[in-house]
């Protein structure tokens, strides 16, 4: 188990830049492989939309940092539990190419400073615009609020429904998926029972 505020990639690891040329043609390629006319009026644009798609949205998260969505914040020496609720989250699983979106609940407890609650929603898009696991993202969403916002704990929850697991054979299509992290002092029983019972309650 790697040790809080050790130096991870989060995410699947990207080793060049994006390649709007060469995805737009693997886009077509792919197309046409599945036995389609790409010049229909219905598909004549998909390779740009789907480009576009992927690169602004899907995987937009490479492009950020994660210290400079947290900022510094600001000093406050309170270390009461704040938690936001129900942030909407999309993300992308590496082994199927195919979407999973539910919710976050996000909570931490100040070590000297607070941070904004837009920025704590913009931090879980940033982590969740990748390649990823849910798994992955649960942890590093609560390590990235003690490593970049000097949080003295953090913890996560999400649920989600995964497309790869509501479009697989003989599914009902009603499975939820829910994964949770806590980190520092939030790994403690009295507080992570805090966490728990204010996201639930």
């Amino acid at each position: 188990m790697r040790e809080l505020g050790e130096k991870v990639e989060i995410g699947v690891l990207k080793d060049k830049p994006f390649d709007g040329v060469a995805f737009e043609k693997a886009v077509k390629d792919m197309l046409l492989a599945a036995g389609f006319d790409i010049n229909s009026s219905h598909l004549s644009k998909t390779h740009k939309r789907v480009r576009q798609l992927w690169e602004e949205r899907l995987l937009s998260g490479y492009n950020k940092k994660v210290g400079d969505i947290l900022g510094t914040g600001f000093t406050d020496e309170r270390d009461d539990l704040v938690i936001v609720k129900g942030i909407s989250i999309s993300g992308t699983c590496p082994h199927h190419l195919v979407p999973f979106r539910g919710v976050a609940h996000v909570g931490y407890q100040p070590g000297g400073r607070l941070h904004g609650f837009g920025r704590i929603a913009r931090l879980v898009d940033a982590l969740a615009n990748r390649l990823t696991y849910q798994e992955w993202l649960t942890r590093d969403i609560a390590e990235a609020l003690v490593t970049h916002g000097h949080a003295l704990g953090a913890a996560c929850w999400i649920e989600t429904e995964q497309m790869c697991l509501l479009l697989g054979e003989n599914r009902r299509g009603d499975e939820r998926v829910n994964s949770s992290a806590f980190v520092g002092s939030l790994a403690e029983a009295d507080l992570k029972q805090e966490f728990l019972s204010m996201v639930n309650g």
